[in-house]
């Protein structure tokens, strides 16, 4: 079931891209226990393949390492199995979005986990591929914002596209900030200031000087 949908969005908010797991996502386990079975399958031909190795360990032993040798090989078949099922219901699960506002992730089957990430907080964005992901075109995108850095696109398809488209979004949103936000107003320029007049000091009227002693 989609989850990733028109009503779970914000108010404003629209689906830009939708990136996929990659296929390898499913196998990756099969891949790398490939040289663990080649080396049990080796094993298993050293120990019984000619006459000589039962005359150099004995009947008894070669029939009990080859014993041993295809218990491990089934227990370590059905683990595999097991885990490759496992791949496919996360693959069938997860589901990955990038809005105008926000990086949406969703994972699980039984135990639903949502994040989101808003592209406002997002300071770098890092590209992760090793050998395997060069040959078929996957990566992991790593997101570093103020809570700091975490895997949010794991085995990606295309994860220099979905970087890229990232990053518009990012320069996009920050040139809408400037264009459309609320300028600055200019300062008024200081008024002069208006001298009040001062009143005098000293009013006329007539000055009488007393002389001490003397009669008035």
């Amino acid at each position: 079931m989609r989850f990733i949908r028109k009503k779970n969005f914000q108010e404003g908010e629209e689906l830009l891209y939708m990136p996929s797991l990659h296929w390898m996502y499913t196998i990756k386990y099969i891949v790398q226990s490939l040289p663990f079975f080649l080396l049990l399958l080796i094993l298993w031909n050293i120990a019984g393949s000619n006459a000589g190795s039962y005359d150099l360990w004995g009947l008894e032993n070669v029939l009990m390492i080859r014993f041993y040798i295809r218990n491990v090989f089934l227990i370590a078949l059905i683990i595999v199995l097991l885990i490759f099922a496992w791949r496919i219901f996360l693959f069938i699960s997860c589901e990955y979005g990038v809005t105008n506002k926000r990086l949406i992730i969703k994972k699980g089957i039984i135990r639903l986990t949502v994040a989101d990430i808003p592209t406002d907080r997002i300071e770098s964005i890092y590209c992760v591929q090793g050998l395997m992901g060069r040959i078929f075109r996957y990566g992991t995108i790593y997101i570093s914002g103020v809570g700091g850095m975490m895997p949010t696109f794991y085995m990606v398809s295309r994860p220099y596209a979905l970087r890229r488209k990232i990053a518009e979004i990012i320069e996009k949103n920050k040139t809408v900030t400037v264009v459309h936000g609320n300028l600055p107003k200019p300062r008024s320029a200081p008024k002069p200031e208006q001298k009040s007049e001062e009143e005098p000091i000293y009013r006329y009227g007539t000055f009488v000087r007393v002389i001490p002693g003397s009669n008035r």
